[in-house]
């Protein structure tokens, strides 16, 4: 988080949630197939989406001359992923608090095929996606310098062109919670997006495609914290996002692991 993307600092504060279980966590699969985790596109400022392309699959942001995608993430991305966890929390100056490793991912996500373990077990505790651009997409240390993408005709005497070269420049975990008033809600846990690739629409990019994961999974609202200090507040607001805080007063709350100890002590005397 922090920074200059048009979201000023894409980070979103982790709130320690405990997810819905049962009828609220959809299986797997469906979740899988739907259109939400089809791959999302941006592509150059203003150009028009492909003919017989379905809006589902394919989302368009003004952004400069790159490309970027928002996508399901995949087991192989997540020690990345860890990385920019780590990241977030450095920004957020809590570099101590993340406790996860990617065998509790890959658990807890479902990455490992089978129902990921929800108290339940039932579906994946959380969903993520990926951020995913070109070596060149606006990286000030991009492939101009690196020669990764061919920028003229090939000369055919010549060696073959390297290949187009990815990474992975944001992340977003989110899961299913439950209001008694407005039924199935995403909560966002985290949205992130390198420092380096801030500033270029990426951020708005993104929101939507989780703003849309939400709509099409059925979900009447998104809820997530942010720190007060992070400029990011200014991006949510232009995003329609409500302060909670400030318009109805709320506190939110946590029991932590000792404080849960503590509390069921008297349970075991």
């Amino acid at each position: 988080a922090g920074g200059r993307c048009a979201v000023q600092s894409c980070a979103v504060r982790r709130n320690g949630r405990s997810p819905a279980t049962g009828g609220e966590l959809e299986n797997a699969e469906n979740i899988r197939n739907s259109p939400s985790f089809q791959e999302i596109s941006a592509t150059s400022a203003n150009k028009a989406q492909p003919t017989g392309t379905p809006s589902s699959v394919r989302a368009m942001a003004t952004v400069k001359d790159s490309a970027v995608i928002v996508r399901r993430t995949q087991r192989d991305d997540l020690p990345e992923v860890i990385a920019m966890i780590q990241e977030l929390a450095d920004f957020e100056k809590m570099p101590d608090g993340p406790q996860l490793t990617v065998d509790d991912l890959i658990r807890d996500g479902g990455f490992d095929g089978r129902q990921s373990v929800d108290g339940d077990g039932g579906a994946p505790v959380f969903h993520s996606f990926v951020l995913e651009a070109t070596a060149d997409a606006d990286d000030p240390d991009g492939p101009a310098n690196q020669e990764q993408l061919q920028t003229s005709m090939p000369d055919p005497a010549s060696k073959p062109a390297r290949p187009l070269t990815r990474k992975l420049i944001g992340y977003a975990i989110c899961y299913y919670s439950y209001s008694t008033w407005q039924g199935k809600s995403l909560a966002l846990e985290d949205i992130y997006i390198r420092p380096a690739y801030r500033g270029n629409g990426y951020g708005e990019l993104f929101f939507r495609a989780l703003a849309k994961h939400a709509k099409e999974s059925r979900c009447s609202r998104v809820d997530f914290h942010v720190l007060n200090w992070n400029p990011a507040t200014k991006f949510y607001r232009r995003m329609g996002a409500l302060d909670l805080t400030e318009a109805e007063s709320w506190h939110f709350y946590r029991l932590q692991k000792d404080a849960i100890d503590r509390l069921l002590a008297d349970d075991r005397q």
